[in-house]
């Protein structure tokens, strides 16, 4: 995107990757210029404050961030200039919170808020349901609204074929050309879904090109490591390996939120310590509290035990995450956790291969 960057910052011995803006911070009674850096795993840095998605919405809330000062405030570019200024940003916070998101989504290397209405546009066009319809719906306005125009990657046509589909028949609604209107009738809403029936046989067409030139090998498939800051995909699909991924599992009588709650809680020999990471609102809130609770004497020598136990529960307590896990196949599973070594492809991989023996035993 054109209002960001690349950047990187190291974890352990991994490089996780982001991506940075502007944007101003208030300090005292001015205000700062500078960067702000969002990265693959949702950490979220400007200055010396580091956070996740929630704290950057909450510091865009109260002013300790913003696209532009109020008018007259005294600003400062660091060891370029200083003065007052009258600016006016052309973005909402909300729309560079979206922006920011689709940005993770990209670090990850998964469909970003387009990617995933563009599938439910193809899934449509193939099969033009009233559920398939409601669902790009939904994804359309998913998309930040400044983006739409460009999520076919079509100057020619920008958006016109999805607010085509989206409109009822007579309806009239901007066409390509500024100032100009389309009347949607059954003939447009078919040239419409011909247009993702042909992007979809293109598709198909290159792919069978690709096949002819060999057998395709099959690559070892990364897991894990990725945040959502919009709230998790809903369907879901592969994100249901990860461990923080809202599946509540039940072990020895006790039902945790996630895999992830229940790992930390069960790592602490402090029966309130456990409670409360238990109670954590997130997988990633529980680690955070784990971490600072005191760890039970034999942990090192049972936690792989315990990790092996839980994800047996996750995928026997839920048949349909279990599907996920058996539709790898055969594959490697290189599973990522940014802050442990331990568990990630960076190190020993335990999480992958627990995962990969739990398949062996469903299948």
């Amino acid at each position: 995107m054109p209002d960001t960057t690349p950047t990187w910052r190291a974890v352990e011995d991994e490089v996780v990757r982001g991506r940075q803006r502007l944007i101003f911070v208030r300090d005292d009674d001015r205000y700062l210029l500078t960067t702000l850096g969002v990265f693959a795993d949702g950490v979220v840095v400007w200055r010396w404050q580091t956070t996740d998605f929630d704290g950057l919405r909450a510091a865009l809330d109260d002013g300790t961030l913003t696209l532009a000062p109020p008018a007259g405030s005294p600003v400062t570019v660091s060891d370029t200039a200083t003065g007052s200024a009258w600016l006016e940003s052309f973005r909402t916070p909300e729309q560079v919170l979206a922006d920011l998101a689709d940005e993770v989504d990209r670090l990850n290397d998964r469909p970003d808020s387009a990617g995933r209405c563009r599938e439910a546009l193809d899934a449509y066009a193939a099969d033009p349901a009233p559920d398939g319809l409601a669902l790009v719906r939904s994804r359309y306005h998913a998309v930040p609204e400044h983006r739409r125009i460009y999520m076919l990657g079509d100057m020619d046509h920008n958006d016109v074929p999805v607010r085509v589909l989206l409109a009822e028949l007579g309806e009239e609604i901007p066409a390509r050309r500024p100032g100009s209107t389309l009347t949607v009738t059954a003939e447009t809403r078919e040239w419409a879904l011909e247009y993702f029936r042909r992007g979809e046989r293109a598709v198909a067409e290159s792919r069978e090109r690709d096949e002819a030139d060999g057998p395709q090998t099959t690559m070892p498939r990364r897991v894990g490591g990725h945040v959502y800051p919009n709230g998790w995909p809903s369907p879901p699909g592969p994100e249901v390996l990860q461990i923080d991924y809202p599946a509540p599992v039940v072990h020895d009588g006790r039902e945790y939120p996630t895999v992830m709650h229940a790992y930390w809680a069960l790592s602490t020999s402090d029966g309130a310590w456990h409670d409360r990471i238990a109670a954590a609102g997130r997988g990633l809130d529980a680690r955070r509290l784990g971490q600072e609770a005191p760890r039970r004497d034999d942990w090192p020598a049972v936690r792989l035990g315990v990790m092996a136990a839980l994800l047996r529960g996750k995928f026997e307590q839920h048949p349909e995450l279990a599907r996920e896990l058996i539709a790898t196949g055969d594959d490697r599973l290189l599973y990522v956790d940014w802050s442990s070594s331990f568990w990630s492809s960076t190190g020993t991989n335990w999480l992958g291969r627990l995962l990969e023996l739990v398949r062996s035993e469903l299948t």
